[in-house]
């Protein structure tokens, strides 16, 4: 029987494009950003209650919606997951009952609270909980400190001579240790402490938290936390946050206090007047969620990205704002490590920047034809300093994999204390490339290409650490591997293709689990997923590409084919919607669902398609925009006001302000 294949015209997908880029733009801010949420489950929201309830701080339009949120998303056996359709996780299960227990949000009799206290029993209580999770118990007086490992080991990362430094270890970890440490050293309990688990916790008298009374022990802690200090007021923004994370944040305003910084100190009011910038509601569909950072960087370069691709021109007012945004967010601040010219990922984080967001926003930058060329130049300069020694990138650090650190008592965190070379940011070889930066031949490339194809899976794919995430990691190694002008003969072009022909659904679309990053395996979803698909059609559609031989491109074409019929029939009034997390922050430990990717990254694989299976030839950038910029424009215009002012009518969330 001969399958046929759905006719996808140039007026199909501009139709679609156009619609897209309109209704993008219509959720840029004022000051140039996208401000789409970074969602990561419950456990921010519990986190949030929690912490402000121990701190001392009252506000029901905080929290009340956080709380909401929370009790909505509890589970009929009881529990909460990391992400939906995922089994119940006993660390996020206990912050959420711990939050509604200390805002008294339901009784006893409850059976929603009754459910979740036996959900957590069956699943051996508390003890079970992650590390982070008995930091805010301990804090909390819930625990005593004795079941979090030992701080002493943990003295020797300030200690020269020491087989390890705080150095070592990566940035999203390294900013919580040191106020981690002065809270277990000094055993802190917060003066708003309540006992509101005394019903899950028991304990016996000897784990009880004795007083420091040994004397070489009083003034090793006290010598250690004057170090620990130092690396807070170091690593602290203005506002007081850290890195722009608010576990790392609301930890440190703990330690602080347990040093005599009173409670009611500008520096605590401060993060925590910024850490509520984060939280995001919609009243009208009661969606609440507290980012544990914000992804304005991140969300702007790769919405201005998407629009230059769409031909909308770079003088188009919106973008101009947009570039102007990415651009005062260049840290060029000398550090005391690391290059400077690097972008972090948070509006608020000035001090911590990231591989990723560089090349994303160098990306978008590079398609403006007035960029200050010594901003590109330092950006540039900062990602060629950041390749590691065996010729990867990762994300935070330089040679930071220290793998026997992964081993430490206090890791329970999987993959969280080194930040080793991986496939998806090692796509720093295709910007390089694409940008005609340096010629394929250029040492550093050979050497990124050579980590490369000795990285890839037996079964064809790439492992890829902050997307979902052999999808993810697949399509990062393959755009850099064709734009590096490798041809569909090579050996390992062929196998990814192989894979990613073996994994597509039978529609068209591709989903991939969020456990696969823990199986260490492909995982598949039950349903098809908009950024993932668009990650497998871009990445189809780069093989296709470079392929020479009739029959590869013909079978490429027809996989390439029904995955864009796939999302141009599953997009909405509203655009595409995952149902699913599209990124990782810590495997088996904590989700991301970005917002803004799916309002990008089938927009920009559609694009790809358009130009290299429709037939029709690509526009240069910085040209004068097409038909479907025009129209974009127009439409925009015909609404009569600036986008920036449709995001309050519009947006499928806004910012609850202070």
């Amino acid at each position: 029987m001969k399958v046929t294949y759905p006719e996808i015209g140039c007026e199909d997908i501009d139709a679609v494009v156009q619609a897209a880029c309109v209704e993008l733009l219509q959720h840029q801010g004022e000051d140039g950003a996208w401000g789409d949420c970074f969602d990561t489950g419950m456990m921010p929201n519990a986190q949030t209650v929690i912490s402000l309830h121990l701190i001392g701080h009252r506000d029901r339009a905080w929290i009340e919606p956080l709380v909401y949120a929370i009790r909505q998303h509890q589970r009929e056996d009881g529990s909460w997951g990391l992400f939906p359709g995922g089994a119940g996780d006993v660390s996020t299960t206990v912050e959420c009952f711990y939050a509604l227990e200390l805002m008294e949000a339901w009784a006893a009799e409850d059976a929603p609270r009754t459910r979740a206290k036996a959900w957590i029993a069956r699943h051996d209580g508390v003890r079970r909980c992650r590390n982070l999770t008995k930091m805010f118990l301990a804090i909390g007086g819930e625990i005593p400190w004795s079941w979090l490992p030992s701080p002493w080991l943990y003295t020797l990362m300030f200690m020269k001579g020491s087989p390890f430094s705080i150095q070592d270890i990566a940035t999203f970890t390294r900013v919580h240790i040191p106020a981690m440490l002065v809270l277990s050293l000094y055993r802190y309990r917060s003066p708003y402490a309540t006992g509101a688990l005394r019903e899950l916790v028991r304990y016996e008298e000897h784990e009880r938290d004795d007083p420091l009374t040994n004397s070489f022990r009083s003034n090793l802690a006290a010598w250690c936390a004057k170090r620990c200090l130092t690396f807070l007021r170091m690593n602290m923004g203005q506002d007081g946050t850290l890195a722009g994370y608010h576990s790392s944040t609301w930890l440190s305003l703990f330690a602080l206090h347990a040093l005599g910084v009173d409670l009611e100190a500008p520096i605590v009011q401060s993060a925590i007047a910024s850490m509520r910038q984060n939280l995001i509601v919609n009243n009208g569909t009661g969606y609440a969620h507290q980012q544990t950072a914000n992804a304005y960087v991140w969300n702007s370069a790769l919405a201005s990205r998407v629009l230059l691709e769409a031909a909308i021109p770079p003088t188009y007012p919106p973008l101009q704002r947009a570039k102007a945004y990415l651009l005062s967010k260049q840290q060029m601040e000398p550090r005391t490590r690391g290059p400077i010219g690097g972008w972090g990922f948070s509006s608020n984080n000035v001090k911590h920047p990231d591989c990723d967001d560089t090349v994303a926003c160098l990306d978008a930058f590079m398609a403006f034809p007035d960029v200050p060329k010594s901003s590109v130049d330092v950006g540039v300069s900062f990602l060629f300093s950041m390749q590691n020694r065996d010729g990867g990138w990762s994300a935070f650090e330089h040679n930071c994999d220290k793998r026997w650190l992964e081993r430490l008592p206090a890791n329970d965190m999987h993959r969280s204390m080194c930040d080793p070379s991986t496939a998806d940011i090692t796509r720093v070889v295709a910007f390089l490339l694409r940008r005609s930066i340096v010629s394929p031949t250029h040492p550093s490339v050979q050497r990124a290409i050579s980590w490369l194809q000795a990285n890839q899976c037996h079964d064809g794919s790439w492992y890829g650490r902050w997307g979902t995430t052999y999808l993810y990691g697949t399509w990062c190694a393959v755009q850099a591997l064709v734009t590096a002008n490798f041809s569909l003969s090579n050996t390992t072009l062929k196998r990814a293709l192989r894979w990613l022909l073996s994994v597509q659904r039978l529609d068209g679309s591709f989903g991939e689990r969020c456990e696969s990053d823990v199986l260490g395996r492909y995982s598949p979803a039950s349903a098809g997923q908009p950024t993932q698909t668009a990650w497998g059609l871009d990445a189809l559609l780069y093989l296709y590409d470079c392929s020479t031989d009739s029959t590869m491109r013909s079978a490429i074409q027809r996989a390439a084919t029904k995955a864009a019929a796939w999302l141009l029939d599953n997009k909405s009034a509203d655009g595409w919607h995952d149902t699913l997390p599209n990124g990782s922050a810590f495997p088996g430990a904590l989700y991301v669902t970005y917002h803004i990717y799916p309002r990008v990254w089938p927009v920009m694989a559609l694009l790809h398609f358009r130009r290299s299976i429709v037939g029709h030839k690509e526009r240069p950038e910085g040209g004068e925009h097409n038909g479907v910029a025009s129209e974009i424009i127009t439409d925009l215009s015909c609404q009569n006001c600036e986008p920036a002012q449709l995001v309050a009518s519009t947006s499928r969330s806004a910012v609850l302000s202070p």
